[in-house]
């Protein structure tokens, strides 16, 4: 169970798993363990970025910790789930509940004096630095010990680290512990680089993802599944021992057709740059080395529409291309680089479809209710041709610190940048909000800076 704290400077630690770690005034996340739910605790008394930072973390939690296979929950004064909080939680009630914690500004004076990164020189650990941590002071030839809290501390180890420093970390870090006025309690967890956790990311500033631009070579990847070729899956597949992923022939600047699922047959797609998530696609690619059949499938695309797609992509092979193309499934929100290139960095997903009974926004069919829309703006590595935009629904806890987002209503626009996201990103989003808003203007907003006007919409 991990307790979210904070006035100035949010941030998250583990905490006894027990009703007596609680209060009614910050947030707490537990995690129910592999394929089941991760409940997030949200008293009335906690401070609406306090939320915030719960559910983005408890979203990397899940993403990150868990594959992808869990659920995060919310559990409110609204909602019904609370006595299955303290079920998990193995004790207590509501009404045990304390009342009140900590202040939240002496707790971030003592959090700020206690987060410190150090290196490991001849054996030991010399201090690095103190609060605002950076994601470049972690060296990837060295060991670093990370304290932030009393109940973990961290000990990162670095891929080119020597092997003398990776088998002596381990004893110079318990040393480290017992030298200092840690309790007898506290756990030294061991974090290799490029597997990081989401509790563990949160120590520092910024945080990004390491660019994996490069092209594998064809011996390297001989079996694959679509999964495997998303960059924030990678990580995951090399935690399995798989094959290095990799799948990018040529640039995307090829031919590509685009036909949509509708009445269980192929249409032509007008438009190249806008998908539904509620229609499945089939996309044929040419390029001098041969032919690449896609069939996209959105995340609310029916059964059947996502079985006609590959009936059709096994169709167009056997009978167009000779059974040459290579076939590959594509899942939304999985979308590897190369078909991110087909788009040439404009793709733009869309909620809804063709039978959701769509209205026209600007020329293009959109399911829309209320005129408000908001697109998560994403790139996958440094080159802007590896982004897209992709329509999520407008609430709060659809943000996150790592993207930059589009909001759309009737009266007025907002670029919202996460304080993860990379300048890259921000002007993506100035690309996407011409094409998404044309004629209009937006105003620029950072994370933690926000106008009511925002909120309310």
């Amino acid at each position: 169970m991990f307790i979210v704290k904070g006035k100035r400077n949010v941030r998250v630690q583990e905490v006894a798993v027990s009703v007596e770690s609680m209060n009614r005034s910050d947030c707490f996340i537990l995690d129910c363990g592999k394929g089941k739910s991760i409940l997030v605790f949200m008293p009335p008394g906690a401070r609406k970025m306090e939320k915030f930072k719960a559910i983005q973390v408890a979203n990397e939690i899940r993403d990150e910790d868990h594959a992808g296979d869990s659920e995060v929950e919310v559990v409110d004064e609204y909602s019904d789930n609370m006595d299955k909080f303290f079920a998990e939680l193995g004790s207590g009630s509501w009404d045990e509940v304390p009342e009140v914690s900590e202040d939240d500004e002496q707790s971030d004076l003592q959090h700020k004096q206690e987060t410190k990164l150090y290196v490991l020189r001849d054996g030991s650990f010399e201090e690095v630095s103190g609060q605002p941590l950076k994601q470049e002071m972690l060296d990837n030839t060295d060991v670093f010990l990370l304290t932030g809290g009393r109940s973990q501390v961290y000990l990162w180890i670095g891929q080119a680290a020597s092997k003398e420093e990776k088998v002596t970390a381990m004893s110079a870090g318990e040393a480290f512990l017992r030298g200092g006025s840690f309790p007898k309690n506290v756990q030294l967890v061991r974090v290799l680089e490029g597997l990081e956790t989401a509790v563990f990311k949160q120590f520092f500033s910024v945080w990004n993802e390491l660019d994996e631009d490069s092209q594998y070579p064809e011996s390297r990847v001989a079996q694959w599944k679509i999964d495997d070729l998303h960059t924030e899956n990678r990580r995951r597949v090399e935690r399995a021992g798989g094959t290095a992923p990799g799948f990018l022939p040529d640039d995307g600047t090829g031919e590509k057709t685009i036909w949509r699922v509708e009445d269980m047959e192929l249409q032509p797609v007008d438009n190249q740059d806008f998908l539904f998530g509620g229609d499945s696609y089939v996309i044929l690619y040419k390029y001098d080395s041969g032919s690449i059949l896609y069939y996209w499938q959105g995340s609310k695309s029916t059964t059947d529409e996502r079985a006609a797609s590959a009936l059709h992509t096994v169709r167009i092979d056997n009978e167009e291309l000779d059974g040459q193309a290579v076939q590959i499934r594509v899942v939304q929100g999985q979308e590897p680089r190369h078909f991110l290139r087909m788009f040439g960095g404009q793709l733009v997903i869309f909620s809804g479809g063709k039978a959701s009974g769509f209205n026209n926004v600007n020329d293009r069919d959109e399911y829309d209710e209320d005129g408000v829309r908001l697109y998560r703006i994403r790139c996958l590595s440094k080159d802007s041709r590896d982004s897209r935009a992709e329509q999520v629904e407008e609430k709060s806890t659809s943000l996150s610190s790592d993207d930059v987002f589009l909001l759309e209503s009737k009266d007025n626009c907002w670029i919202w940048r996460g304080k993860e996201s990379s300048e890259q990103e921000f002007n993506v989003a100035e690309k996407f909000f011409s094409t998404l808003c044309p004629g209009r203007e937006f105003t620029g907003l950072s994370e933690g800076s926000e106008e009511d006007g925002f909120w309310e919409v």
